[in-house]
């Protein structure tokens, strides 16, 4: 009996497992208006700048990808008003090779610049002081490496 009661278990686990599909990332056909899109549900008349969007190639692929900085909207007259008090909302989608973007990550940062270590391409990340483990009033200078979809941290000051 208690052999039967176990087997029944299993097979319920078994099946609630398969019955719970995992949701993969959503593809966009254009990465741009789907960022536009959501800040028209916050922003009234939003004036996007000219470091809005920066096409980039920064998973090392071959494929241009894409990030998006909201700092650089003037959201409602107010220049950076979707920023907060830890940096401005980015965005970094990646570009799959069937065509499309998904968003991989997206971090409140105060910026960031592409820089070429050992032949790749690494994102060096000026973020919150906390993002490093501290409280002070310095940034926090992360390396981030890029490798497919995942974001690995080289190094942290």
């Amino acid at each position: 009996m208690a052999i039967r009661i176990r087997t029944l278990a299993l097979l319920a686990a078994v099946l609630v497992s398969t019955a719970l599909p995992v949701r993969a990332a959503e593809i966009v056909p254009d990465a741009r208006a789907a960022v536009e899109a959501t800040v028209a549900t916050r922003c009234k008349t939003p004036v996007y700048g000219e470091d809005f969007a920066d096409n980039v190639d920064f998973n090392n692929d071959g494929i241009v990808d894409a990030i998006f900085n909201l700092g650089a909207v003037n959201c409602d007259g107010v220049p950076g008003g979707l920023c907060g008090n830890v940096g401005c909302p980015h965005e970094f989608y990646i570009q799959v090779a069937e065509g499309g973007y998904f968003l991989a990550a997206n971090a409140d940062l105060y910026g960031y610049e592409m820089k070429k270590r050992y032949g790749n391409m690494v994102l060096e990340l000026k973020a919150n002081a906390v993002s490093c483990g501290r409280d002070d009033p310095e940034y926090c200078i992360m390396t981030i490496r890029v490798r497919g979809a995942q974001f690995d941290t080289i190094s942290k000051k």
